[in-house]
């Protein structure tokens, strides 16, 4: 009979190598229970990972439109906080001018016009806010400020109503100024500082987008500063010395904030409906999203009680493997010659 031997050190390579393999399949497994999912993919999909690579792509895809979306809705929330802030004090200011009569004192027409010269310093401001480093009302430029300092909107507005002695030429002076068309030198080459006609365009889901038109150039947002303007010319010292023309001057300035309330209304009306499709979006990649992660963990996952038992089947080679190691350490040459 032929009788098969290896040597000790060809013994110890084999306990070695076969110690190695174990503990490799012990740590794969141990890390599949941990994670819950399959260390070899191609193997679990016999080689066919396109399915998979399409959920990835998708779910890659999702999360920019749903990153895009939170985006918009903080975009569209800040311009729809400033138009409810703008519009509330328009329309109080502008109801006040009209009928309030200042008593007839000067006094008390000068404390109105400096309240009307801080409103539009606080309008100017509120329409050159931004979100993040977007500003919202400036179109495309939403790198910059839309509108420019508000001093240097009256500066503009005192030099293009210079010699005017009268309310009523004024107010049509500031009216013209405000709707100059784009190279008239009026609002929209000194004031505004952004773009005209294209909107801003964010993708929010496959093959949705939202365009944010409402800039501080559209005219419901203009004629706001237009009537604040208008009024606040007075606390710069125009028509000094006349004090029914410098009333009748703020009255108009009012009544022109009151005429463009239900236009205010209208614009925020709009972006709120931006708002209700921005949700809406966002509420369909989530659902989306949540459904292609189920899907992808399907493919992915684990079976943990296969798992269980494969590790404990691991264990048990792992505890053999050390016994016989631990049984051939221990031969010596005399009881092998026994």
């Amino acid at each position: 009979m032929s009788v098969h031997s290896i040597g000790d050190q060809a013994r110890a390579f084999a306990l070695q190598a076969a110690s190695y393999r174990i503990k490799t399949t012990l740590a794969t497994l141990t890390d599949e229970m941990a994670s819950g999912e399959v260390a070899d993919l191609g193997q679990r999909l016999n080689g066919n990972t396109q399915v998979l690579g399409h959920i990835e792509a998708r779910i890659t895809g999702l999360d920019q439109f749903r990153r895009n979306a939170t985006e918009a809705a903080l975009i569209v929330q800040g311009m729809q906080d400033v138009l409810v802030s703008v519009q509330s004090d328009a329309g109080a200011l502008g109801l006040s001018l009209v009928a309030e009569p200042f008593n007839e004192t000067e006094s008390l027409l000068e404390m109105r016009a400096g309240e009307v010269g801080g409103a539009f310093e606080t309008a100017v401001a509120r329409f050159s806010r931004s979100v993040g480093d977007r500003f919202l009302f400036s179109g495309l430029n939403s790198d910059m400020p839309a509108l420019a300092q508000a001093s240097d909107i009256m500066d503009a507005l005192e030099l293009a109503t210079t010699g005017l002695t009268n309310a009523a030429d004024i107010a049509q002076a500031v009216s013209n100024w405000f709707d100059a068309p784009q190279g008239g030198g009026g609002f929209l080459d000194v004031a505004y500082q952004g773009t005209l006609g294209q909107p801003q365009r964010i993708e929010i889901g496959e093959g949705e987008a939202i365009g944010l038109s409402t800039s501080a150039a559209t005219p419901a947002l203009r004629d706001v500063l237009k009537g604040l303007a208008t009024a606040a010319l007075v606390e710069r010292g125009v028509l000094a010395g006349q004090h029914q023309e410098r009333r009748d001057l703020m009255q108009i300035g009012g009544q022109i904030l009151l005429d463009n309330n239900s236009n205010l209304l209208s614009e925020m009306g709009r972006i709120g409906l931006g708002q209700q499709i921005v949700d809406r979006a966002q509420t369909e990649s989530a659902s989306a999203l949540a459904t292609l992660r189920i899907a992808r963990n399907d493919l992915r996952a684990a079976d943990p009680y296969e798992t269980a038992g494969a590790l404990k089947q691991v264990e048990a080679q792992l505890e053999a493997l050390y016994a016989v190691t631990a049984r051939l350490s221990s031969l010596k040459l005399v009881d092998f010659l026994r």
